[in-house]
């Protein structure tokens, strides 16, 4: 097994190889937003896979007692269904109604692989026969084998994708933030500053909804480069850049995030600009003409001249060309401090070295 895909595919037939079952399944399941990958073999056997399926099947996984174990308790040990819940009760679920009365399933053995922002389980399934105690301790000694080799592959897939993201960085105002994209859609950080840069993110859950989104249509245009389009985030911190990149087909996909090269009004006062004069140098260096920054400021554009006078002297320039360079130059010298805590360069050279 050489990446992520095949593991996802091979892993299913080595579990039929080792316990009968009538379905063996991978699935990454991610519940904000709900979206899941699965996949099964036979891959017939599930029946419908549409994505508003695959949403319902995320927001519902809880109901399956196997998927609240793991999630309540973290035992990431091969467990049966049938020691959590009766047929009766198993039959009275929604997700019953939506999954498994279609596939047939009856009883579910199932383990989980550690993972970050997601739940990822891989199950067998009957129809009929309730699985054994020996059957259920042969997939948990299974579980010592097969974790090890999905972690390795899984640090390859990060490593690739991560120096992908990088490979632009030179093309940026500063240095990327890297968030990883798991087939669930599940966002994890690559690094510690992406890490507080995605919790920063959150805090705001129409940005962090923004994002999501935006991903989820730049996931969709990896056959034509037509369709991807970086996004602007406005942070607390300030606005950042994200641009999508695609990771080998059925590994991991990523996010590089780096600071916007539009200046801030706080980056133009620094300059020793009063407020009003940075609001007239940000719409200049924006390229807007006298006309609407009088009318985006509400002042005459006789107004507008005088601060753009006093704008050249203070910033010891003589065009509107040398007060927008000055401009963006301040922006990027004010987001140097707010993102010396990303991968630094040293960090950098060692990774491209493994």
């Amino acid at each position: 097994m050489d990446d992520l895909a095949q593991f996802r595919r091979g892993v299913l037939s080595v579990l039929h190889g080792l316990i009968d079952a009538d379905i063996a399944s991978y699935n990454e399941i991610c519940r904000d937003p709900p979206e899941a990958l699965v996949l099964a073999d036979p891959m017939e056997s599930l029946g419908s896979t549409g994505p508003e399926r695959r949403r319902r099947f995320a927001e519902l996984i809880l109901e399956n007692p196997l998927a609240a174990h793991f999630a309540s308790t973290g035992d990431p040990s091969a467990q049966r269904m049938s020691d959590f819940i009766s047929r009766r009760r198993f039959h009275a679920l929604e997700l019953y109604d939506l999954v498994y009365r279609e596939t047939g399933t009856e009883d579910q053995i199932a383990f989980t692989v550690p993972a970050s922002g997601q739940l990822i389980g891989i199950t067998m399934s009957r129809t009929q026969q309730a699985f054994a105690d020996d059957e259920r301790d042969l997939l948990d000694q299974a579980r010592h084998l097969i974790v090890p080799v999905y972690r390795n592959l899984l640090d390859r897939a990060r490593l690739q994708v991560v120096l992908s993201a990088l490979e632009g960085e030179g093309d940026r105002h500063g240095p990327a933030a890297v968030l990883l994209v798991h087939g669930s859609g599940a966002l994890e950080p690559a690094h510690p500053y992406a890490e507080r840069l995605l919790r920063e993110i959150l805090r705001e859950r129409s940005t962090f909804e923004l994002l999501q989104a935006w991903g989820q249509r730049q996931r969709g245009t990896r056959a034509s480069r037509s369709g991807r389009e970086p996004l602007a985030l406005a942070l607390h911190s300030g606005e950042v850049i994200a641009d999508y990149v695609h990771g080998k087909v059925g590994t991991l996909d990523a996010i590089a995030l780096y600071p916007s090269p539009r200046p801030t009004l706080t980056a133009l006062r620094s300059l020793g600009l009063t407020p009003r004069q940075a609001a007239v140098l940000h719409l200049l260096w924006e390229g807007a003409p006298n006309r609407e920054i009088a009318l985006a400021l509400s002042i005459s554009e006789h107004t507008v001249r005088h601060h753009l006078e006093e704008i050249y002297r203070r910033l010891n320039v003589r065009s509107r060309a040398a007060a927008a360079h000055v401009a963006g130059r301040a922006a990027r010298q004010q987001s140097e401090p707010q993102w010396e805590n990303g991968m630094s360069d040293s960090a950098i050279e060692r990774a491209r070295r493994r």
